[in-house]
């Protein structure tokens, strides 16, 4: 009796030194190589990582953010149209002191001819239509008008202040811009968490499917089974389309054949050095790793 228990005890370790020994596997490119060149193979070997989905964006913080955005963009439009009036508003208002300095002055038209000539060329720069001034470079078109204005003061003085009286209709001082809305905007926003909680997400610390293919000869180094999955192609159970699954929760949520990528279980296994993880498949474990 005591015979077959010590049987027993050793049968139980030997298994369970077998058992550990195939949870870890050495693979160099030495011997990756020789396997390939006598027709060994494998399936396609996927890169995998931790899912980090843990939290998303917030629907509320990225509402305000564009909301900001928007507004920050129309108070930019705003902004500038507001300095372009405020330049017109100031270059009329010289225009505007220009002719008064012409007509108060005492001096001799030669000598204050120039206020006017300055008034025009204010004026014109805002599309301004009426005559100030007029010589052969600077509003020629009115070079008439203006001499004939220029030999009668008394006509040239009416015409001036008719032309004030109308600028003094015309242009109002234009009103600045406030920026209230994206003060209270910007307070909102850093009150409000960027990220949200999932909160309905199943295995949220599982593993998910990379795009990225690896050749055989790039998986070196020691390495570890961290278990064997299935992989959905598609969103189930409020599983993310690639990740991994266990067949238990396969069988546990009666999930469909047709919604796995392969009809088999892979293996999941870890770089023991680097912890870079990477889905294979049996064949690849039995045909390249490195035997003791």
């Amino acid at each position: 009796m005591k015979a077959i228990f010590i049987w027993s005890v050793l049968t139980f370790l030997a298994v369970c030194n077998t058992y550990a020994q195939e949870k870890h596997y050495e693979f160099n490119r030495l011997n990756t190589r020789k396997q390939t060149l006598k027709g060994q193979s494998t399936s396609e070997i996927y890169v995998v990582s931790c899912l980090k989905t843990e939290a998303s964006l917030n629907p509320e913080y990225t509402k305000l953010k564009s909301e900001l955005e928007k507004v920050i963009t129309d108070s930019i439009s705003k902004s500038a149209d507001y300095y372009k009036a405020l330049d017109r508003f100031n270059d009329i208002s010289t225009v505007k002191s220009k002719v008064l300095a012409f007509n108060s002055s005492r001096k001799s038209f030669r000598n204050k001819v120039t206020f006017l000539k300055e008034a025009q060329i204010l004026a014109s720069k805002h599309k301004i239509k009426d005559l100030f001034y007029s010589d052969n470079y600077i509003n020629k078109g009115m070079k008439a008008g203006f001499l004939l204005l220029s030999l009668n003061p008394e006509n040239m003085k009416a015409h001036l202040n008719k032309i004030l009286l109308k600028l003094d209709n015309k242009i109002k001082v234009p009103e600045k811009p406030t920026y209230e809305l994206i003060a209270a905007l910007r307070e909102k926003l850093s009150n409000t968490k960027k990220t949200k909680d999932i909160k309905n997400l199943k295995n949220k610390k599982g593993y998910a499917l990379q795009n990225n293919i690896v050749p055989p000869e790039e998986i070196t180094g020691d390495f570890s089974v961290l278990g064997e999955y299935f992989v959905l192609n598609r969103p189930t159970n409020r599983f993310l389309k690639d990740q991994l699954i266990s067949k238990n929760t396969v069988l546990n949520l009666r999930i469909a054949k047709e919604k796995l990528y392969t009809k088999e279980e892979r293996v999941l296994i870890q770089n023991n050095r680097t912890k870079e993880m990477y889905l294979v498949d049996n064949s690849f474990l039995n045909g390249f790793s490195v035997k003791s």
